[in-house]
């Protein structure tokens, strides 16, 4: 899972303790990356959160958490691959073995610096329907050794919800970046101040001189039983490395 896409996570609200079904669609602007053109793009995800972990699935790859095994699964689709991931052991591809190990060591290091975070959340005091939902407004600011990241983020209280099952969730995803589990007690405390489920947001993120502008929508959501064999591995599936991703 890229980096956004663990940011966009880690913005998720509290969950409802019953398994919970979230369809999100997420919007990126065109842009201009070191000359490279690239058009608009929109992503549709779907999530299943349960007690005994949750899944993340797009049209390309999914993204399963098992809590009792302590991992998360990346499977492909395409190449019909998966990727298993300790939880708290992410490691720079490449940089494990021989003459490389110093290297590897001072890398894990940088990123480690890179990706301390601080994050802010405020109330802006803002009232506006967004669908069918009442929302209130908020403003987070993330700031790492990468930049300083802001969203503006509409969140409703008219879908009830509970900050436990969430709180595990986020937790082990934010393991996947080295350096950041460090601020995940401060990040859950400001998390805490945006009330309810988070409908809608927008954010600009500076990337390799280009500012990448997005927005996620929440389309639907619900809570009941997930399906069974979600957390499971496909067969057929074949297992690859890490540095493979």
């Amino acid at each position: 899972m890229n980096r956004l896409a663990i940011l966009a996570l880690a913005g998720l609200p509290a969950l409802l303790k019953a398994d919970l079904y979230i369809k999100q669609k997420h919007h990126t602007d065109p842009m201009t990356v070191m000359g490279k053109a690239q058009p608009a793009k929109d992503v549709v995800h779907e999530v299943w959160l349960t007690p005994q972990g949750a899944r993340n699935d797009d049209p390309e790859r999914s993204t399963v958490l098992r809590f009792d095994k302590n991992v998360i699964y990346v499977l492909d689709h395409k190449k019909k691959t998966v990727t298993e991931i300790p939880l708290g052991k992410m490691k720079i591809p490449g940089m494990d073995a021989g003459e490389d190990r110093e290297a590897g060591a001072a890398m894990q290091e940088m990123m480690k610096n890179m990706m301390k975070m601080k994050v802010t959340v405020t109330a802006t005091g803002e009232k506006k329907k967004i669908g069918q939902w009442n929302c209130a407004g908020y403003v987070q600011v993330m700031e790492t050794g990468m930049g300083r990241f802001q969203s503006q983020i509409w969140a409703t209280e008219d879908i009830k919800v509970d900050t436990e099952l969430f709180t595990k969730y986020s937790a082990a995803m934010m393991t996947m970046m080295p350096g950041a589990a460090a601020g995940m007690d401060d990040m859950a405390r400001e998390m805490k101040k945006m009330k309810g489920m988070q409908v809608f947001s927008s954010s600009s993120v500076p990337m390799m001189g280009a500012v990448v502008k997005s927005t996620t929508e929440l389309l639907e959501y619900k809570d009941g039983k997930a399906p069974a064999g979600i957390l499971e591995i496909p067969s057929g599936y074949k297992k690859v490395s890490l540095d493979s991703m």
